[in-house]
C-alpha cells in the first residue's frame, strides 16, 4: 500500500521525465528551424547574381614615384560585371591591406567598360572625381560577363579617388568591393596595388632610389 507520501515523490519523479522530454523536443524543433533557415538562406545566395573581376586573376601594380600630400589621385580602368542576369548595389570598396593612412575617398562606377583612350580613366590622374567630371551616384550594376571570345564589350568601370595624407609614402595591395544582390551579400577582390611615394619616404622598395643608369 502506498503512502500519500510515495505517490506525491513519484508524481514529482514523473515530472523530471516530462520536462526534458519537452526540453529535448523544443530544442529539436528549433534545430530544424535553424536548418530550414540557413537552407533558405543558401537557395537566396545561390540565386543572387555574383560580381566578378573579369580578368585572369593575375596580381597587378602601379606607383606613382612623385606625388603630393594630399592631392586627389584617380585609378580607373578596372572592369566588374554579373556572372547572370541581375543587378547589385555597390555598398563599399576599400584597400586591402594600406599602408601610410591609404583609403578609398570616393568610388564610381560607369556602365560599359572604356579604354584608356575612350574616355576612360587611366591611373594616377592628379584629379578628384568631381574636377574629372565623374559622378559618384551610380551604385548598381547590372551588365552581364561576356562569355569568352565573345565581341560583346558590357562592364562596368570601376573609378577610385585617393590621396597620400600624410609625409610618408602609402600603399595597398589591391582592393575590395563589398556589394548586396537583395537579402545577399558578397565581395570581390581586385588584386592590383597601388602605391603612392613621397619624395623623402623611401621606406617602400618601389619608393627607393632609382638605379643609375
Amino acid at each position: 500500500m502506498t503512502t500519500k507520501r510515495q505517490r506525491t515523490a513519484a508524481g514529482k519523479n514523473a515530472a523530471r521525465r516530462v520536462v526534458p522530454a519537452c526540453v529535448q523536443a523544443g530544442l529539436a524543433m528549433l534545430a530544424v528551424a535553424a536548418c530550414a533557415h540557413l537552407r533558405a538562406a543558401d537557395a537566396v545566395q545561390a540565386a543572387a547574381p555574383r560580381l566578378v573581376e573579369p580578368g585572369d586573376g593575375g596580381r597587378q601594380s602601379f606607383a606613382l614615384r612623385l606625388t603630393r600630400q594630399g592631392t586627389p589621385y584617380l585609378f580607373g580602368g578596372f572592369a566588374v560585371c554579373l556572372d547572370r542576369a541581375g543587378a547589385v548595389e555597390v555598398t563599399r570598396v576599400d584597400f586591402e591591406n594600406p599602408i601610410g593612412g591609404l583609403s578609398v575617398q570616393e568610388f564610381a562606377l560607369r556602365p560599359f567598360y572604356r579604354g584608356f583612350g575612350e574616355d576612360g580613366v587611366g591611373w594616377g590622374e592628379p584629379r578628384s572625381l568631381r574636377r574629372r567630371g565623374v559622378s559618384t551616384a551610380l551604385r548598381t550594376v547590372t551588365q552581364v560577363c561576356a562569355p569568352d571570345g565573345s565581341p560583346r564589350v558590357e562592364f562596368s568601370e570601376v573609378v577610385l579617388q585617393t590621396s597620400r595624407p600624410a609625409a610618408v609614402s602609402a600603399s595597398s595591395s589591391g582592393f575590395v568591393i563589398t556589394y548586396s544582390a537583395g537579402r545577399a551579400e558578397g565581395t570581390v577582390r581586385v588584386p592590383f596595388g597601388i602605391t603612392l611615394c613621397a619624395p623623402s619616404d623611401h621606406s617602400l622598395p618601389i619608393c627607393g632610389p632609382r638605379s643609375p643608369g
